[in-house]
């Protein structure tokens, strides 16, 4: 079986939530929100489910990680300094609007510990890549990048939700500009894309705005 990358949109913010499948087992990414929807979909290859790890922890990348955990038995991991975060997700949904209560998922192991999570024969390289919130990271396979919300096609992770912060932002940026032109790219909100020279020149624009910014 050849390496696959699937997302699926779920959840009123529209949140992409990953699987990585190869050779018989994946990996879920940010399962956001809508277990009932995800399942299914997670489930059409058939692959065996090793493990759940985040991006970062914002409210509307976890809200169906501890349905998960309770049908598969696997744990989860995200960065140590976005603990916080998944612990007050219901907080700041019901702050954003939405007064739905998920299950606050246990958290089984921090991913600042790690280098790479294996998959098969694979590695997922694991890049902090803090600004959009403390303990925000991408994650690396084949020539693949997960991003989460820390960049899209045409603007910049916003800095004005729990953990962000704009020099470490766009300290985050430049490193993946620096190290993953080309690379295709899957974000947390929108569509995946190359992150070519028109792509890269947008965001180094938008980041020397952001740059002379009061914001």
């Amino acid at each position: 079986m050849d390496l696959a990358i699937r997302y699926l949109t779920v959840g009123v913010w529209n949140e992409n939530s990953y699987i990585i499948e190869y050779k018989g087992e994946s990996v879920l990414i940010d399962p956001g929100d809508e277990f009932d929807k995800l399942d299914p979909f997670f489930a059409l290859s058939g692959t065996q489910h090793k493990a759940i790890i985040n991006t970062h922890g914002h409210f509307d990348h976890v809200g169906a990680i501890e349905e998960f955990k309770l049908k598969y038995q696997i744990p989860f991991y995200i960065h140590s300094k976005d603990k916080q975060l998944v612990h007050q997700a219901n907080l700041y949904r019901k702050l954003a609007g939405v007064n739905a209560i998920t299950k606050t998922p246990k958290i089984d192991g921090s991913l600042d510990q790690y280098e790479s999570i294996p998959l098969a024969d694979k590695q997922i390289k694991i890049h902090h890549t803090p600004g959009h919130s403390h303990g925000s990271v991408c994650f690396e396979i084949d020539h693949a990048l997960i991003s989460g919300d820390l960049f899209f096609t045409d603007c910049l992770g916003r800095i004005d939700l729990p953990g962000g912060n704009k020099e470490l932002l766009l300290n985050s940026i430049k490193y993946i500009l620096d190290h993953f032109a080309g690379y295709q790219i899957y974000p947390g909100h929108g569509d995946p894309f190359i992150l070519d020279q028109a792509i890269m020149n947008v965001l180094k624009k938008l980041m020397n705005e952001r740059l002379h910014s009061s914001n």
